[in-house]
């Protein structure tokens, strides 16, 4: 993700969503990564799939998405 779009996301209902910032966190502990690179997981996950970042989010915290 670049600083561009992250700023852009940060700009986004998204951002407010505490579901992303939840999933974020089940992301850190599947893969041991910093918060950073776990949101960003996420938002390009959401990317390639077509879904938006609320539904990913939702998807991770409802364990039918994970990451290894």
């Amino acid at each position: 993700m670049t600083i561009e779009s992250q700023q852009q996301f940060r700009r986004s209902t998204s951002w407010y969503n505490s579901e992303v910032h939840q999933a974020t966190g089940v992301i850190i502990a599947q893969t041991h990564t910093d918060p950073d690179h776990a949101l960003q997981r996420l938002v390009d996950y959401a990317e390639s799939t077509g879904l938006s970042v609320d539904a990913v989010a939702a998807d991770v915290i409802a364990r039918r998405t994970t990451f290894t």
